[in-house]
Parts: C-alpha cells; structure tokens; sequence
C-alpha cells in the first residue's frame, strides 16, 4: 500500500487536491476531522483539554467549541504546544487504525491529509510527502472568502506553520496551487497517473 502523506499551508488548497485524489480513486484521511473525533466527549483528549484550558471552551453540547479554543491557541505559542501534545497522540493513534483497516482491505493507494504533518513528524508514516503551495495573496483570499477569517488571524495560523520553504525542502514533491482548478486537476491526474504506471519518484510502497 502506498500511503501519500499531504500537507501545506492553510489556504493553499490541501483540501482540493484530496478532494480531486478521490475522485481518482485514492482513500483519504484527513487528519483535521480524525482529530474532532479524538476529542470528542467521554474521549481522554475531551478531558485533559478541559482540565488545561477550562471549561470556557465547551459549547452548550459539551463539545469542545473550536473557534473559541482557537482564539487562545493561535495567539499564543506555549498553549498551542500544550493543545497539540494531547491532540496530537490522540489523531495518529485513531489514523494508525485507519491505516491498519486499509491495509486489511488491500487497498492500494490512501492519502493522509496533515496541515502540520512535518511538526507532528508524521512524514515517518507515509512512502511520500506532498506538499501544496500558493503565494501568499491568493492564500488570503481563499481563506477570507471561504471562512471570512481576519488578515491578522490568518497572519497567525500562518505564523504557526512551517515557511514554505521548510515545508518545500522536505516534500518529495511539490504542487504549486496558483492558476485555474483545472491546472490543479491536471498537475494531480499526472501524477496519480506516474503511480499507477510504477514511474512515482520515491515510490516504496508497504
């Protein structure tokens, strides 16, 4: 099984290439909804979220309310690395499962969508990295207009992330997001293509 480990900044379109990834005939995880579940209530991770950030950050339903856990995390460095040491074990656990069904099942290709996938070091768990790009303009009109989120919280999650340049000197291939859907679709289709004609550079399938 060959396992696709797809990461980027935020608003470089991560989501529209798994999305097109797919379409193709790829299972994909996506490591941002398996971490909602890993802190779901009744869950460890619910609690010792509760137990570090108070109970300010539960909604009426006792789920944890995202925006407002946000708010703290993104504005300040030392509780985001406290956030990500309970979430963080909790996901790769509930995705290691994941993996070990599809690997029962045979499946031949999954992709693992991690926006922070070289912090979490995650990239030990996949054959090959994918990383998605765009300049940083079209990066904040895409978040803007898809979640009308402020330039300066945007600057902030960006700021929480590796640079591009990181993220590009790690990857074992690089998708630049910066024309049409259609370019994008292309760019995937060639090489979702590559892999299936044993042609991947980097391909070590498990």
């Amino acid at each position: 099984m060959l396992i696709i480990g797809l990461t980027g900044g935020i608003g470089t379109g991560k989501s529209e290439v798994s999305h097109i990834l797919r379409e193709l005939g790829s299972v994909v995880i996506e490591s941002d909804k398996v971490a909602h579940q890993s802190y779901e209530p009744g869950t460890k991770a619910h609690g010792l979220i509760v137990n570090q950030f108070g109970e300010d950050v539960l909604d009426d339903s006792g789920f944890i309310d995202r925006k407002s856990l946000g708010k703290i995390v993104f504005s300040d460095p030392a509780r985001r690395l406290e956030l990500e040491k309970i979430v963080w074990p909790a996901t790769r656990e509930l995705t290691l499962a994941l993996l070990k069904k599809e690997t029962e099942r045979r499946t031949k290709v999954v992709v693992v969508e991690v926006p922070k996938l070289f912090e979490s070091e995650w990239d030990n768990v996949a054959n090959v990295v994918w990383t998605v790009e765009a300049p940083k303009n079209l990066v904040f009109q895409r978040v803007k207009r898809r979640s009308g989120m402020s330039e300066s919280d945007t600057e902030a999650r960006v700021a929480a992330q590796l640079t591009r340049q990181e993220r590009v000197d790690k990857a074992d291939i690089v998708i630049e997001n910066d024309g049409t859907l259609e370019d994008l679709r292309n760019q995937i289709s060639k090489l979702w293509k590559s892999i299936h004609q044993g042609m991947y550079p980097g391909m070590n399938p498990k």
